[in-house]
């Protein structure tokens, strides 16, 4: 027997809690005039609506369809982790790939580390990458004066995301069976 679910509550409930957020969601810092930080009281009159309609946009499917919010089951438990460690590994390897670009470009003397602009972006780079190929380095010596760390690097990243990936789809697709 299944319940059936009444969407006039659901619905009414969403309008509940769109309206709060219409009314409350509100930045209390205003820019300073004069260099004096002011503090305002939030205006219940004229509501931020870009924020507030992106907050009831994310609650509208709990909302009205919670059973196919849970209906998901173990799965996501699984996916959404690995999800958000595939997407941190693709972040990191594009910075990798962008650093080793750069040393090559260095190398080749095609970029001058005395521009600012290259000097800030390879010093943010080098101190999200650096501590992560540090300890490569200290085991593989560079080729012909060439530094190939990075490549094992990239190598190891992408046999983790292949892991990463399997997993996935294993979870997708358990209790599917094709023959």
């Amino acid at each position: 027997m299944q319940r059936k679910e009444k969407r006039g509550l659901s619905v009414l409930l969403l309008a509940a809690v769109g309206i709060i957020i219409c009314r409350c969601w509100q930045p209390t810092f205003v820019p300073p005039a004069a260099g004096q930080n002011q503090l305002r009281t939030p205006d219940v009159r004229s509501p931020d609506l870009p924020q507030s309609a992106v907050a009831l946009a994310g609650l509208a499917p709990l909302v009205l369809a919670p059973e196919a919010s849970v209906a998901q089951g173990w799965e996501t438990a699984v996916m959404l982790p690995l999800e958000l460690i595939n997407t941190g590994l693709n972040l990191f390897k594009t910075a990798l790939g962008i650093y080793a670009l750069m040393s090559w470009l260095y190398a080749f003397g095609i970029i001058d580390m005395r521009n600012d602009i290259v000097m800030k972006v390879q010093g943010a780079l080098s101190s999200v990458i650096d501590p992560v190929l540090n300890p490569l380095r200290s085991v593989i010596p560079p080729l012909g004066g060439f530094d190939i760390s990075f490549m094992i690097l990239w190598f190891v990243i992408e046999q983790a995301q292949a892991a990463a990936v399997t997993i996935m789809f294993g979870a997708a697709s358990y209790g599917n069976y094709y023959y």
